[in-house]
């Protein structure tokens, strides 16, 4: 029997607008922190840097199953530059980085709230997120802020766990807490080869949530996948997990 339900943060339970507003905030930030070292970099120079420094995140994210941590991210755009070292610099920056989606948070999915009031009621819940420039300590105030943290019993965010889905380490922070075996819980995200493909290995369920378009991995459902079941609205959610447990 299903007993526990894990969710992703990005795009299954918040979608990533106010993205564009973050990023240029960043990109000021790092701007101005440059020009204090009176070096001249072209606009051309700073996106080659970003790009690069978005290979190098998404390199070790696919390759390694692990997220670098804010700090080291800024660390490879300041280093790819040929900055002057300055350790209160990087840190001030990384932190801004961090905050930033406080200041210009994303939204929480249509329904969302709804059903993760239904669900706590039948299950324990667990959040399983990878993390990029925004923190788990930060994102969970965000969902402290919005009024869904108290539906969650156990978080695994990969700048904590220090491994990101599909690592099997990322699901069993959860369910080793909650004291549960992967067969008896469900997962439910947004990206094939991470949250559903991590999930199956273990033996868990999974649904593929499939209802954000503003995701950089949104992939329509077509059916082509190894989850459970797959949906496009979050009040789905709950009829599709009492399909399963059915079917247990």
């Amino acid at each position: 029997m299903i007993e526990v339900i894990t969710i992703d943060f990005w795009n299954t339970l918040f979608d990533s607008s106010g993205g564009t507003v973050r990023n240029d905030m960043r990109r000021k930030a790092l701007l101005a922190a440059i020009e204090k070292y009176g070096k001249l970099v072209s606009n051309e120079e700073f996106d080659r840097a970003l790009r690069a420094s978005w290979e190098h995140f998404n390199g070790i994210w696919r390759n390694e199953m692990r997220t670098p941590k804010v700090i080291d991210s800024v660390s490879f755009f300041w280093n790819y530059l040929e900055l002057p070292q300055d350790e209160f610099a990087i840190q001030a920056l990384a932190n801004y980085f961090a905050e930033s989606v406080i200041l210009h948070p994303p939204k929480l999915i249509d329904g969302v709230e709804n059903q993760l009031i239904k669900l706590s009621k039948k299950y324990k819940i667990g959040l399983i997120s990878d993390t990029g420039f925004s923190p788990g300590a930060v994102l969970k105030r965000l969902m402290e802020r919005v009024g869904i943290a108290q539906y969650f019993s156990a978080f695994s965010f990969s700048d904590e766990t220090g491994v990101s889905k599909p690592h099997p380490t990322a699901y069993l922070r959860v369910l080793n807490e909650l004291g549960v075996k992967p067969e008896n819980a469900l997962h439910i995200g947004d990206i094939e080869a991470t949250d559903i493909a991590g999930a199956k290995q273990l033996g868990m369920k999974a649904i593929r949530f499939c209802g954000d378009e503003t995701g950089a991995h949104f992939a329509a459902s077509d059916g082509n996948t190894l989850a459970d079941a797959e949906a496009i609205h979050w009040h789905e959610i709950g009829d599709i997990i009492e399909n399963l447990q059915a079917t247990v």
